[in-house]
């Protein structure tokens, strides 16, 4: 909380990792008067659970704005944002949905709605059939830290981080999935000031998916920045690289309080 905060905003985290990879986010935008509100999603980093599984894909969503309304309460003059990251990007969308009155914008990087693939036909059958059968299957992730930065130190940070699952349940990865696909069909209800970071270089999430959010949306604030060479981390970036983003994010939070 920097003095004289001008505005908030919540960071909503990707799939199997935690909001401790993001204090160097916090500490960079303080410096331009904003505070940050981190948390670790159920199931992930020092939250209770089952590690990166949910029963329902749609209690992300519910915990953010929980989260929201708690921020809201004890800081009730303070303008509020959200950026979601990677899955998070999918549950600020399905948060928005259902309605955030208490958000002045959203951000979202490395967008994961062309990330899965589709549920339907037979794969889709099947895996429905699955999940009912094994919800809490083990999936392995396939993390390689390589692919999200091009930073070595990062990278070996995160292959050692204890709080870094390198499973998921089959339950929450079809629910991340049907969620997608919900949001692509919802997102002209949408009239939120957006804007939408991605990596043209990222093999994770394409970045199709930020390219269709933008498309999507209802509200003619919106805004999508590529940024040419980097992965799916650009907040994990060389240093030039995420200070251009943590200046970008800043620049339009500010605009908008």
């Amino acid at each position: 909380m920097p003095a004289a905060a001008r505005a908030g905003l919540i960071f909503v985290h990707g799939i199997a990792e935690h909001g401790g990879r993001y204090r160097h986010v916090a500490a960079a935008l303080a410096h331009q008067g904003i505070c940050s509100f981190i948390y670790d999603q159920r199931g992930h980093g020092r939250s209770p659970g089952i590690r990166a599984h949910v029963a329902d894909f749609r209690a992300f969503a519910h915990d953010l704005q929980a989260v929201a309304a708690a921020t809201r309460a004890r800081y009730p003059g303070l303008p509020l944002f959200v950026w979601g990251h990677s899955m998070g990007s999918v549950i600020v969308i399905l948060a928005a949905i259902d309605g955030m009155s208490w958000a002045r914008g959203a951000i979202t990087s490395g967008c994961a709605l062309d990330a899965l693939p589709s549920l339907e036909g037979l794969r889709g059958m099947g895996l429905r059939i699955a999940v009912t059968l094994m919800p809490r299957l083990r999936i392995d992730l396939g993390v390689d830290a390589a692919r999200l930065t091009q930073v070595e130190q990062v990278q070996r940070e995160h292959m050692n981080d204890p709080l870094v699952s390198r499973s998921a349940s089959l339950r929450l990865l079809y629910g991340f999935a049907e969620a997608c696909q919900t949001c692509k069909t919802n997102l002209p209800r949408l009239n939120l000031p957006w804007l939408a970071i991605h990596g043209e270089a990222d093999r994770v999430c394409p970045v199709s998916g930020s390219k269709r959010l933008i498309a999507g949306l209802a509200t003619s604030d919106k805004q999508l920045v590529l940024y040419p060479g980097l992965l799916h981390e650009p907040h994990n970036e060389y240093e030039a690289a995420r200070a251009a983003m943590f200046d970008l994010m800043s620049t339009w939070i500010l605009a908008r309080v």
